[in-house]
């Protein structure tokens, strides 16, 4: 019998030739497309279909067709799902998410359509992005959720493919035009998505599932990493669901890789930077997380032989002083932790029996150089809590940082076993006296036993010396002290302001007695004369440090503004004729100016001696320019020094005599200042600067809309801090020493404003009686009849006041507008006598034109000159007993001037022989 395959060729010819030659059937030919043409687009997958089958109940039993029809899903989004598929691929996940927990069979292509979701998903349109954002972010949120399986597999799978779709490296092999006219959506774009959905509430939530599983704890730390460094909202989305307890929770669990710890510990760093303070500090204040982060820190310590530990070991500190800095009543003393980190930070400067030092060992690494600076900024932390000074006074911990205050290059400590470099030694040394300025005022106790005082200035001595010391200037602290001592010079001046600017009596009599005021001064005088023409932001510092330390020693006692002296007034003048130019940017003038000025308030001011010779050094004249040259905010500190400069008698001539930029007198300047001030205030003025309210002559805009309401006892009202606010106080007080009449300088403006700045006392008494009246009024207290006559007098007569104010001053201006008068009547009489002048000209240039052009008219005036030299002579004497007789005419004279050695010609004017002719004017 033939088989199928023999029969067919015969099957082929027999057929063929029962075919009519003439009767070929027509059949369409059937051609490979060609290879340049596109390929032909699938067809959209039916989402439909596969979930009506996948729901179906009659269904149930066809696992291997439901099985096959899902993996035909997975084979047509190879490359990744399509946006506006995302509501129906996700009730199919929460379809198999149901049936995979009762039929494992559905659990190996459930893993595979999840991990197609870590592909970027696809967009049809460039604006699907934004289109199907709040879709895409339902779908993360809903995706989340799948970790409620309790299927291991299931759950690696969600939180891999969640971490691999955020990750720069997961680029698709396909080129980006390959995807059939989709566009694949950025990495950027998923993050943002993820971090606004409820993804982060979702994985803290999970940290309680997966707590005995330490490679999905580890996971979820991973993806709680990436979004806490991302995304502020996904911070307090962590923090409102206690992330902090849970993530310190099992912080110290078994893990051979250490991966549990490092990840945990830069997580907590990121919430710790970017969470709300009072929500961490509530989560915070537990003895089991402090007991739990100790625990860890302890680990790392006793461990840190290789790199990576060491490195973590450094994480934990940072992440423990972040705590302490927002907690610092957190309960590290209880549990024991402050009094380790205490001890650390003195290690190795001072030995110590303590097995932890002992089982420790420093090295010149970069991660424990690291981690002793680390240390000394955790000291000043924990030193917000006072219930810690009594462990740093036990652990002497500012003895160890004293000794860094010495003369570099310094000598290693005795009993270690290493040397750090000279770099790490003078930022060590930098970042030691940084932390004392912050330290010592609150040890007071202890700057007299470890003797302070003489350290310090020992090296301070030090820094000013002409010695040099080549210096790295590679840290934080040592910027712009590069081959010099500058920074170790700001640094110990710092730490000297802070010191002193505690107000002890005992520290200032130790410092004063040790000569820190000569030594200053001196300095500040060298390095003035050096830097006049240019100064940093360092010299600035330095200048502005050693100025404060001088006005809070010399402010309470003459005795050491007698030691200030000569050297430091002269220093003084020379910054205050400093011009902003030459100081650094910015608010660096400022700084400077108000430190001078502070200092010529504390250390001049109360001396007789320094006031004598500050003035006679005409350092009066330099506070005087100032006031003039800079803006407002200089201006009142300037008044209030120049004030009780004036208490000198002998300041008030210097004051009369001096002449501005535009040689206006003091008195003008201050009235300039009284109207600015008015201005600035809104005061109700006429455009002549009058009063226009005589109820209110002082009151600006802002104290007439403050209503009046019931003040505490000693509670300043309005018009009292109306003093404070304003410079016209100061300006009332200047015009009481110098009067208020027989002012030079004066305008009539500044006469009329004269008029207010004299009765500035009564009106302000009015005003402040007026308050007093209406406070009693809302309270409900009435004045006895006496009392009230007396207020209403007085209130009366303030207003009457305003009243004869007004009227002075409307008589001064028309006293200047009659006077204004005056001055242009006599202008105008002397314009009309140069016109008069110029005519008279006029007539005599044309009489000489007729003289030289008709000779008849010239024999005439001839003739009249004769006959006018005639009648001036007087009578005739004989002449003939003399034997000489002169003729005193020249004959034949044909001039009409007077004739003489030197002659004189009237001729035609420069101004008509420059003029051109009119050919060259038509021309």
């Amino acid at each position: 019998m033939a088989t199928l395959t023999q029969l067919e060729p015969m099957m082929k010819n027999t057929a063929i030739e029962s075919i009519s030659q003439k009767h070929f059937p027509l059949v369409h030919v059937l051609t490979s497309k060609p290879e340049n043409n596109d390929e032909k687009k699938e067809d959209p997958f039916d989402f439909e279909k596969t979930i009506k089958f996948l729901t179906d109940p009659h269904a149930s039993h066809l696992i291997d067709r439901r099985i096959r029809q899902l993996q035909k899903l997975h084979r047509h989004h190879t490359n990744g799902y399509i946006l506006k598929d995302l509501h129906y691929l996700m009730k199919i996940f929460n379809i198999l998410a149901d049936i995979c927990q009762d039929q494992p069979n559905y659990i190996d292509i459930f893993v595979e359509l999840l991990q197609n979701c870590s592909k970027p998903f696809l967009l049809d349109r460039s604006t699907d992005a934004e289109i199907y954002s709040s879709a895409l972010i339902a779908f993360y949120s809903d995706f989340g959720y799948l970790l409620r399986i309790p299927i291991r597999r299931i759950q690696k799978c969600v939180l891999e493919t969640l971490f691999k779709s955020i990750q720069s490296s997961n680029k698709s092999p396909i080129p980006s035009d390959n995807y059939d006219g989709l566009k694949p959506a950025t990495i950027e774009y998923l993050l943002r998505i993820q971090c606004n959905s409820d993804l982060c509430e979702t994985l803290v939530k999970t940290l309680s599932l997966v707590e005995n599983d330490l490679s999905l704890r580890i996971l979820v730390i991973k993806l709680l990493q990436i979004f806490s460094a991302k995304s502020l909202e996904c911070v307090a989305k962590m923090i409102t669901h206690d992330c902090v307890n849970r993530l310190v929770l099992k912080i110290n669990d078994t893990d051979a890789t250490g991966e549990l710890l490092f990840r945990t510990i830069e997580t907590l760093w990121n919430i710790l930077e970017h969470g709300d303070e009072e929500q961490i500090s509530d989560q915070l204040n537990s003895r089991v997380t402090i007991n739990l982060l100790q625990e860890a820190f302890l680990g790392q310590v006793t461990q840190s032989h290789s790199q990576y530990h060491r490195q973590l070991r450094n994480d934990i500190l940072v992440v423990c002083s972040l705590i302490i800095g927002l907690k610092p009543d957190a309960p590290v003393v209880e549990t024991g932790f402050a009094k380790q980190l205490l001890l650390f930070a003195s290690y190795p400067e001072l030995r110590s029996n303590s097995p932890l030092v002992k089982n420790s060992k420093l090295t010149t690494s970069q991660e424990d150089f690291e981690f002793k600076k680390l240390l000394f900024n955790t000291v000043v932390v924990l030193s917000r809590n006072p219930a810690v000074h009594e462990l740093m006074i036990d652990s002497r911990v500012l003895l160890a940082l004293l000794s860094y205050v010495e003369p570099l290059p310094r000598k290693n400590p005795p009993g270690t076993g290493f040397e750090w470099s000279s770099a790490q030694i003078e930022e060590l040394q930098l970042h030691a006296i940084a932390a004392l300025s912050i330290l010592l005022p609150q040890s007071l106790n202890e700057y007299f036993e470890y003797h302070v005082g003489t350290r310090l200035l020992l090296f301070y001595e030090w820094t000013i010396n002409d010695d040099e010391y080549q210096s790295h200037g590679n840290s934080f602290f040592g910027k712009g002290g590069r081959n010099n001592k500058r920074s170790q010079l700001r640094y110990i001046l710092r730490l000297f302001r802070s010191i002193i600017s505690t107000r002890d009596e005992r520290v200032q009599l130790d410092l004063s007695d040790q000569g820190i005021i000569p030594s200053i001064t001196i300095y500040l005088r060298r390095i003035s004369q050096q830097k006049s023409m240019h100064m940093d932001q360092l010299d600035l510092d330095v200048i502005c440090d050693g100025l404060f330390i001088l006005s809070c020693l010399c402010e309470l006692d003459v005795h050491r503004k007698e030691i200030f002296g000569s050297e430091g007034i002269e220093m003084l003048i020379q910054l205050l004729l400093i011009e902003s130019p030459y100081v650094c940017g910015g608010l660096g003038y400022h700084r400077l100016l108000v430190a001078a000025i502070d200092c010529v308030w504390c250390c001049v001011v109360g001396s007789v001696i320094n006031e004598d010779e500050f003035i006679q050094k005409q350092g009066i004249f330099a506070l005087l320019d100032l006031i003039e040259s800079n803006p407002k905010s200089l201006q009142n500190i300037v008044l209030g020094s120049v004030l009780d400069l004036s208490e000198n008698s002998k300041c008030l001539h210097f004051i009369m005599a001096w002449q501005g930029r535009k040689q206006q007198q003091f008195t003008h300047v201050l009235c300039e200042l009284w109207r600015d001030e008015e201005r600035e205030i809104y005061v109700s003025r006429t455009e002549k600067g009058v009063i226009h309210d005589h109820k209110k002559p002082l009151m600006g805009l802002l104290q007439q809309t403050v209503p009046i309401i019931p003040l505490a006892p000693l509670e300043p009202s309005r018009a009292v801090l109306d003093l404070i606010d304003n410079m016209r106080s100061k300006i009332y007080g200047f015009f009481c020493k110098l009067g208020f009449t027989e002012l030079p300088g004066l305008h009539e403006e500044d006469f009329v404003t004269l008029c207010i700045i004299e009765n500035f006392l009564d009106f302000k008494m009015g005003e402040i009686w007026q308050e007093m009246v209406t406070e009693l009024d809302m309270e409900g207290v009435k004045l006895i009849a006496p009392d009230n006559e007396a207020a209403d007098t007085i209130i009366r007569a303030t207003e009457e006041r305003g009243l004869a104010v007004a009227a002075t001053q409307n008589y001064i201006l028309e006293q200047y507008h009659k006077q204004d008068l005056q001055v242009e009547k006599a202008f105008y009489s002397d314009i009309v006598q140069n016109h008069v002048y110029k005519e008279k000209q006029t007539e005599q240039w044309k009489s000489l034109v007729a003289r030289t052009s008709k000779y008849p008219l010239l024999v005439t005036a001839k003739d009249y000159q004769n006959q006018a030299i005639r009648q001036s002579r007087p009578e005739e004497k004989d002449y003939s007993g003399y034997h000489t007789v002169h003729n005193l005419e020249i004959p034949n004279l044909s001039i009409t001037a007077f004739p003489g050695r030197y002659l004189h010609i009237q001729s035609t004017p420069m101004e008509l022989m420059n003029k051109p002719s009119e050919l060259e004017l038509i021309s």
